[in-house]
């Protein structure tokens, strides 16, 4: 007995999805007409390969390179002072002592600000990036007839032939190499 109304509902709830996936259908007129494309970017390639990307990684490495020469001139600077104490008499000796405490201090604070303020720029630089890519795979897709394109990373599977990474990669370039 409580078998045959089980399987009465489900008879029931299936009836019900069939009917209501094509009542579904029927209401979206149109649907049957346009094909639906679909594909998908790997963006940390795109990301990677971009060469807007390239160039903002070299700058940063160079600003980066520059606060590390200037970190080590201030850290050569600290050793001297460290070295002098030793020469000095005590009362001398503690008042050079607090300059190289304050240097210290001076260049923790460097240390601090200069990572700090390279992460921001790195993140800034970052984000104006990835907008430029989605607005490339935007133009890419619209220009292509596609009406979806996914993030790969959200892909459990997906066939190489619908994979645009490639393509999308090629028109951000030559936008790139276009503009001063």
């Amino acid at each position: 007995m409580l078998q045959e109304r089980t399987g009465r509902a489900l008879v029931t709830i299936g009836i019900g999805i069939i009917v209501g996936s094509a009542a579904s259908i029927a209401w979206c007129p149109g649907l049957e007409a346009e094909e639906l494309k679909v594909g998908y970017v790997n963006i940390g390639k795109v990301f990677d390969g971009y060469e807007r990307t390239k160039v903002s990684d070299a700058a940063l490495e160079k600003k980066g390179k520059e606060k590390e020469t200037e970190f080590e001139a201030r850290v050569n600077e600290l050793k001297k002072l460290r070295q002098g104490l030793e020469l000095l008499n005590n009362e001398t000796k503690e008042t050079k002592l607090h300059e190289v405490e304050k240097k210290e201090d001076e260049l923790q604070q460097f240390r601090n600000a200069t990572a700090r303020d390279l992460g921001r720029e790195r993140d800034k630089v970052a984000k104006e990036i990835l907008r430029e890519i989605q607005q490339g795979v935007q133009d890419y897709a619209k220009a292509n007839g596609f009406s979806l394109i996914l993030d790969e990373r959200s892909l459990l599977y997906g066939q190489p032939a619908y994979d645009a990474t490639s393509d999308v990669l090629k028109l951000l370039n030559s936008r790139t190499s276009k503009t001063p």
